[in-house]
């Protein structure tokens, strides 16, 4: 197994004007995205070979093990009554919140016909981080309605629990940046407009010192911990860089990837 590969990651070329992303909401239907973007090649380090000490907190991911009960990802029902609760009982672990919400689920794979059948999405493939202050501020508004006042004057964030759902991820897989090889001076605002709301995410521009892993052939019983936003500011990581990529070692004939990433509201007591 390969310590490293070179692999394309996409960045955001930031020519001033504000890009705008705009999720699909048509079953099948590719994302689009208004904006200039660059593939640079990166080194991706083979997390797997390293000693898995990956924290939300300082790196602002973390690699586990993870048997779900879940036997059908496709099913909302068992999403709803088994796969929150398994989720948000992993957030409160990795992370020391007192009490954890999913309020988002989003299916994706690499398969067009995949994405028709299960009304999933593309893989995204560019570094970003789902929110900036004002979006997650305004999720958790939305998200917990009268009780957003109270939880808006502590500590809140936001966390992705992603998971393949098919078998092992053979190609697009998941690539991970490190907090700490990254300057918010280098994250740019982008609009994100859906069928129902307007929000915002953040893109990275190109930038050499980015520290990027990846955890090849992740199967069903592994997940990956994605921390996206985190309001703490004593210098623990708020963000965790995140995209898909075209591996360069994948196979001509690899099984399309199959995922699902779930957001969850973290709270804390102080």
């Amino acid at each position: 197994m390969v310590d490293s590969i070179q692999a394309p990651i996409g960045y955001l070329v930031d020519t001033g004007e504000l890009p705008v992303f705009y999720q699909s909401d048509v079953a099948g239907e590719r994302t689009n995205f208004e904006g200039e973007r660059e593939f640079r090649p990166m080194n991706v380090r083979n997390a797997r070979q390293l000693p898995n000490t990956f924290t939300l907190d300082r790196e602002g991911f973390a690699f586990i093990a993870h048997y779900s009960a879940v036997s059908d990802f496709y099913d909302d029902a068992q999403l709803h009554e088994i796969y929150n609760a398994e989720a948000e009982a992993l957030v409160r672990q990795h992370l020391g919140a007192t009490r954890a919400l999913v309020f988002d689920h989003t299916r994706r794979s690499s398969s067009q016909k995949i994405r028709e059948a299960h009304n999933a999405r593309d893989p995204a493939n560019a570094a970003h981080t789902d929110y900036t202050d004002w979006s997650a501020g305004n999720r958790l508004t939305a998200v917990m309605e009268g009780e957003a006042e109270a939880l808006l004057e502590k500590r809140f964030a936001i966390v992705n629990v992603w998971r393949s759902t098919a078998g092992t991820i053979e190609e697009w897989p998941l690539g991970l940046c490190s907090w700490d090889s990254v300057t918010d001076e280098r994250l740019h605002t982008v609009e994100r407009r859906a069928y129902n709301r307007v929000g915002q995410t953040r893109h990275a521009s190109y930038d050499p010192d980015n520290d990027w892993y990846y955890f090849p052939r992740m199967t069903e019983n592994e997940a990956i911990l994605i921390k996206n936003y985190d309001t703490e500011l004593d210098g623990r990581a708020r963000y965790a860089l995140h995209t898909s990529f075209d591996d360069p070692t994948a196979l001509n004939k690899a099984t399309p990837r199959e995922s699902l990433e779930t957001r969850v509201l973290a709270f804390f007591d102080d």
